[in-house]
């Protein structure tokens, strides 16, 4: 069963084997039985690194993500501590996914790159071991005799069997019984490559892990576990795999030490020492042109008109955002600004970024916290221009209404002006009705 699902990866891994080879065999390599089969399988490596590094991009997302709504998670847990009833396990449930929903984080990112490697690396196992009896003649799948895995005839799995790392050959185990130096190159290998998991994964959590961090954090827990456990998986894995998936691990070993110091240089965990370092390094860059550019925008701004709503004054600020945020975003300061934010604004935002200390990098999720604090904004004006407008229709109904009352009153004082009483004590009568509305209406207020 499980040599059935792997079999259609096998096949892939074997041609894209062959055809790495072909393209070496192309530039000048030997055929046959030589190194360009070990080239292959370094190349092969590389290729299925690259093409998983989006996946790897959002793995470090998904856990900047995950580090950044701990506050809220812990929150969750705290609510619901100590109940085990099955409603409440499902409201834990139900918000926990509303939150994870909100800021688009996804748990199981962290374990993309890894799902996609490991039918690869077995693949690997399966074509090389496959090898062995295709040079034999005695392949068999599915206990069907076949003389071919994919591209790889007898003829080619007989150069590959002939390929050797240090004298040997890649289908090869250590207990294969190659003598001395095969287990010596066997045992080497093997402590290079767990020594490379163990350095990689060591620097991460020393230069990239928040000091502060809650041990008893789920990330904290599986780093702590994969520290460990990783590197023995590598020494009881490499005692049964071929000197041809040895390799591939070792390579891909390599790649992830590599990937490991670009991940700290670049991507730091926020908090960690090598993030603090990170913003340091860039608000200096940025202060360096900053500060000088924004000393002659002020000097510029004060020849002009205070108001904001000058015709210089805007023009002055739309020029100076323009400059300012091509600078910016070239080291890499997010610009995107909402759209109700004036020139005006968004300069000023740029330029407190050059005056000011940095705790973090201007970055996407500081772009969020500026969006989230103009919505907030815009919504308590929002909010207080329907209060005023309320508070003007009241004027205004209650000036329609006394208008109203008024023309009532002069419509009963037309009908009593036909009951003979003189106008003098018409318009006596009406000037008192009006002061004793006028005084209704105060009251009433």
């Amino acid at each position: 069963m499980f040599d059935k699902i792997l079999h259609p990866f096998a096949v892939a891994v074997a041609w894209v084997w062959v055809k790495i080879h072909d393209f070496l065999e192309l530039i000048g390599f030997s055929s046959g039985s030589g190194v360009a089969w070990v080239i292959s399988i370094v190349l092969l490596t590389l290729i299925v690194r690259i093409m998983i590094v989006p996946l790897f991009l959002k793995q470090i997302k998904s856990s900047r993500a995950m580090q950044a709504v701990q506050p809220e998670m812990q929150r969750i847990q705290a609510k619901y501590k100590g109940k085990t009833d099955q409603l409440s396990r499902q409201k834990q449930a139900e918000e926990t996914q509303a939150l994870y929903k909100k800021y688009k984080v996804s748990p199981f990112a962290s374990c993309l790159p890894l799902l996609v490697q490991m039918p690869i690396l077995f693949a690997m196992y399966r074509a090389i071991y496959a090898v062995k009896d295709l040079a034999a003649g005695t392949y068999k799948y599915a206990g069907i005799e076949t003389d071919h895995l994919g591209p790889i005839t007898q003829a080619v799995a007989s150069d590959i069997n002939g390929s050797t790392v240090f004298g040997v050959p890649l289908s090869h185990t250590i207990t294969s019984g190659d003598g001395t130096v095969a287990v010596a190159v066997f045992v080497i290998a093997i402590i290079v490559m767990v020594g490379l998991q163990f350095y990689s994964m060591r620097m991460s959590m020393v230069r990239n892990m928040p000091p502060a961090m809650d041990p008893n954090n789920p990330m904290v827990q599986s780093q702590k576990s994969m520290l460990y456990v990783m590197p023995l998986m590598f020494v009881f894995s490499g005692a049964f795999f071929q000197m041809g998936v040895l390799v591939y691990m070792l390579t891909g070993s390599f790649w992830a030490l590599g990937q490991s110091f670009w991940t700290i240089k670049v991507m730091p965990t926020p908090g960690s020492p090598a993030y603090k370092e990170l913003v340091a390094h860039r608000e200096a860059r940025y202060a360096e042109w900053a500060k000088p550019f924004f000393a002659s925008y002020d000097e510029a701004r004060s020849a002009l008109p205070a108001t904001a709503d000058n015709a210089e004054v805007i023009a002055l600020n739309e020029k100076t955002f323009a400059e300012a945020a091509s600078k910016a975003k070239a080291q890499k300061v997010a610009t995107d600004f909402p759209e109700t934010m004036s020139a005006g604004e968004k300069v000023s935002v740029l330029r407190n970024l050059s005056m000011q200390e940095w705790t973090t990098l201007p970055d996407e999720m500081w772009m969020r916290g500026v969006k989230d604090a103009t919505a907030k904004a815009d919504e308590r004006r929002a909010q207080q221009k329907k209060r005023e407008q309320a508070k003007k229709m009241s004027r205004e109904q209650r000036k329609a209404q006394s208008e109203r009352d008024r023309a009532r009153e002069d419509r009963k004082a037309a009908v009593l002006d036909t009951s003979g009483l003189s106008a003098d004590e018409l318009e006596r009568r009406r000037q008192e009705r009006r002061k004793a509305r006028r005084q209704s209406n105060k009251n009433k207020r």
